[in-house]
């Protein structure tokens, strides 16, 4: 997208403090808001199908339905009631607090799955010849839910486990409501604000040396207050302290560059609109 003509200056050394450029775009207002069209408007629930699939020791029954048109191999599931379950959980319920934690999160977390999971798929190859960085880009994203364990459901969602879906190699994650960076509804945060809450985002991910690398709006979800990174497929590990500073301020500035054009976009197809109070 077009940010106009706003000149970046060279990143800070040995901070992380990430001061925004304004990205003033000609006519375009300081601050937005939902228009009243966008806020009165019905939201249309898409179809839903019913699937059946192993995960682990369980057969699960779900109604699925696609996440966002963006993302065509990424489905919510609506997990069905499952009778096993209630008995598993019921006997595990008697045990001491330590035994129940350790059978749901490690020995048997199939059985404790909420009602609303997700299942990603690996990407689909529209070439042969990228059959192989499909499933490199899949590796990796297995790799960093594991890197990341201590920041699941934190900052990045839980990591439930793998399974083959329909046959294909898939996550099962932890469903995260809340809005979308590149939906209507989360593009109405000033760049300060939205500086604000990647940064600490970042800050974690790059603690445990996982560089996320994939700036785009619809890879961020604003739940309760905070940002949550829903893409791991492209990170990167192992940079140098320079260079973790370096990745964070180009992704961070391109994000908010990006998210400026998008306001200015959302407030002329009118689901946005000036605020200035």
């Amino acid at each position: 997208m077009n940010v106009g003509n706003a000149q970046l200056s060279p990143p800070p050394a040995g901070t992380y403090e990430i001061p925004v450029p304004k990205y003033k775009l000609p006519g375009e207002p300081e601050h937005y808001r939902l228009s009243a069209g966008r806020l009165g408007a019905a939201r249309r629930e898409p179809p839903t199908a019913l699937v059946h699939f192993w995960f682990r020791t369980r057969y699960v029954s779900a109604f699925a339905a696609d996440l966002s048109n963006l993302h065509p191999h990424i489905f919510k599931l609506h997990i069905r009631p499952s009778i096993v379950a209630r008995v598993i959980g019921s006997c595990v319920g008697l045990l001491p607090a330590f035994a129940q934690s350790w059978i749901r999160t490690t020995a048997l977390p199939e059985w404790f799955l909420p009602d609303h999971v997700v299942v990603k798929q690996q990407r689909q190859a529209k070439e042969m010849d990228e059959e192989e960085i499909m499933a490199e880009h899949f590796d990796n994203e297995v790799r960093a839910y594991r890197r990341l364990k201590p920041l699941q459901g934190v900052v990045v969602p839980t990591c439930y486990g793998r399974l083959n879906y329909y046959g294909t190699r898939a996550l099962l994650l932890e469903y995260l409501d809340g809005v979308s960076l590149s939906d209507p509804e989360g593009a109405t945060l000033r760049l300060e604000e939205l500086s604000n809450l990647l940064q600490p985002c970042y800050r974690a991910l790059l603690a445990l040396d996982v560089s996320h690398e994939d700036p785009n709006l619809s890879n961020f979800q604003l739940v309760n207050g905070k940002i949550m990174v829903m893409d791991l497929e492209e990170v990167e590990y192992g940079l140098s302290a320079d260079d973790k500073v370096h990745a964070m301020v180009m992704n961070i500035r391109e994000l908010a560059g990006r998210y400026r054009s998008m306001q200015a976009y959302y407030r002329h197809d009118g689901s946005l609109e000036a605020d200035e109070e």
